[in-house]
């Protein structure tokens, strides 16, 4: 976070995080659709994220503009430094989980994958605010969300059901974490 009281501006960076091809990207194009925003991105003539994905968005509170800069991460394993990069002073989390049932054990493990990253860019998962996001819900194969907030959600985090290729679920995921985030800045700034 960059906060620079002389300037009324609040910088905060927030990171899209989760497995290959769970829709991250998806969720950052659909929020930049939907509000107007630009994305930039690294076209790989593919599905896959190779650095990443990033969008600024900007809010007024009150008199003070918060801006968010929006990442995504690449999920393959073997671009873990990068990911570890992009990590480094993140101020929020969405976990964007895929809902298809054979995708379930790697949810997990990025999820623990995730608490690992944390500590490794020296941030505590029990103090940053975050939201987990269960994609491709629409799909035949997903999990009821019932089921996934029993085996993902085992400390009760905010969790939004999405199709993100659709914007279900994307602005609201987006707005759920950005509420948790301006709460700290209000308790920070009085």
């Amino acid at each position: 976070m960059l906060l620079d009281i002389s300037k009324k501006l609040v910088r905060l960076k927030v990171v899209y995080y989760g497995p290959a091809q769970s829709g991250k990207t998806t969720n950052l194009e659909r929020l930049a659709n939907m509000e107007g925003l630009s994305i930039m991105k690294i076209d790989t003539h593919g599905e896959k994220t190779l650095v990443f994905d990033f969008v600024t968005k900007k809010v007024d509170m009150g008199s003070i503009e918060v801006s968010f800069a929006l990442y995504t991460i690449p999920g393959q394993d073997i671009y873990r430094d990068i990911r570890l990069t992009v990590m480094r002073g993140v101020d929020g989390i969405v976990f964007v989980a895929d809902a298809q049932r054979e995708r379930l054990e790697e949810n997990v493990e990025f999820f623990k994958l995730l608490k690992e990253d944390l500590k490794k860019v020296g941030k505590s998962y029990e103090n940053l605010p975050l939201v987990l996001q269960y994609n491709k819900m629409d799909l035949p194969n997903a999990l009821e969300f019932e089921t996934l907030e029993k085996e993902l959600n085992l400390e009760g985090i905010t969790s939004v059901p999405a199709i993100a290729i659709k914007g279900e679920g994307v602005l609201e995921t987006f707005n759920l974490l950005t509420s948790k985030m301006l709460s700290k800045i209000r308790q920070m700034v009085g």
